[in-house]
């Protein structure tokens, strides 16, 4: 395994394993083969959750609690009065977004959006038939850690070794911070990579088939990046506990929903004129809560 000059900082690894085992195949019907491709993908998603709880980082010298005093201090603080307020108030003012879109039968059954729609609703069939959860899996471990690459290489450092598959995923390199940790978290990769060919393809070819696989496959890969997001969270993830688990979680959602405000945007389901109205509105009855609350816990207390 290549290793890094000794004058870098300490490699950062991201690792998960998962045992696989090949089971012997005999001659069946094509009813008992689909049952036994399915029980084989759901035996080894089964054994991915549960060894993916522990991302084993043998070279890892730091952790959350090894920064300085004042640093958790402040990330604390811009996760609880800036960060947290901030997600609080998008979130509700895509809330009034999605009220009124709803109430246009325009906006509902335009074409992006019911594409979109549609590409969700198959992800929902291919994640639900767990038929097919070995192969997304795969490519879910192969996104994190290219995700991970990419932010590697955005930040000006060097990737000294690779691995994707069922067995485990890793990246070593000699460069990490608060970007490289978290962007698998909210950067759906393969939901821009596919925005981006149909995006292109679009422009030379402007035709409904082209602009249906576009709009479908975003509502697709969108699903996905969230499905296994919120299935990886839960388990004992260093990339979030390194930067802080509560800082950390708070960074992320509230970057998931500014993506989601994008998405809404290209599909010309939300106005930012609107948007930025409904989220002045929506700080300010957030400031009268907190303020009452403040009055009654002083009424209370003193």
């Amino acid at each position: 395994m290549p290793k890094a000059p000794r004058h870098t900082p300490p490699r950062q690894d991201w690792r998960r394993y998962a045992e696989t085992a090949r089971k012997p195949r005999s001659a069946a019907s094509l009813g008992d083969m689909m049952r036994r491709c399915n029980r084989d993908a759901w035996n080894k998603t089964y054994r991915a959750q549960v060894s993916s709880e522990y991302w084993e980082d043998e070279c890892q010298e730091f952790s959350f609690m090894d920064l300085p005093r004042r640093t958790r201090f402040i990330r604390h603080a811009v996760a609880t009065l800036i960060l947290l307020p901030l997600a609080l108030i998008t979130a509700m003012s895509l809330c009034d977004q999605l009220t009124h879109a709803s109430g246009s039968l325009n906006i509902l059954f335009s074409i992006p959006v019911w594409y979109a729609l549609m590409g969700a609703a198959v992800w929902v069939v291919l994640g639900s038939s767990r038929l097919f959860t070995s192969s997304l899996l795969y490519l879910y471990v192969l996104g994190h850690e290219l995700t991970h690459a990419l932010a590697v290489i955005c930040s000006r450092g060097s990737i000294h070794a690779f691995k994707a598959d069922l067995d485990g995923g890793y990246i070593q390199t000699d460069k990490n911070n608060i970007f490289i940790s978290l962007s698998p978290y909210f950067l759906p990769l393969w939901a821009m990579l596919w925005g981006l060919v149909w995006g292109v393809t679009y422009l030379f070819w402007p035709t409904v088939t082209c602009q249906a696989l576009l709009y479908s496959g975003l509502g697709f890969w969108w699903c996905f990046h969230l499905f296994w997001t919120a299935w990886i969270i839960p388990k004992d993830q260093p990339d979030l506990a390194d930067n802080g688990t509560f800082f950390s979680l708070i960074l992320v959602y509230f970057a998931n929903l500014l993506l989601f405000l994008a998405l809404l945007r290209l599909f010309n389901a939300v106005s930012l004129h609107r948007f930025l109205a409904d989220c002045i509105h929506n700080a300010e009855k957030l400031w009268d809560v907190l303020r009452d609350l403040a009055m009654l816990a002083a009424g209370l207390f003193l």
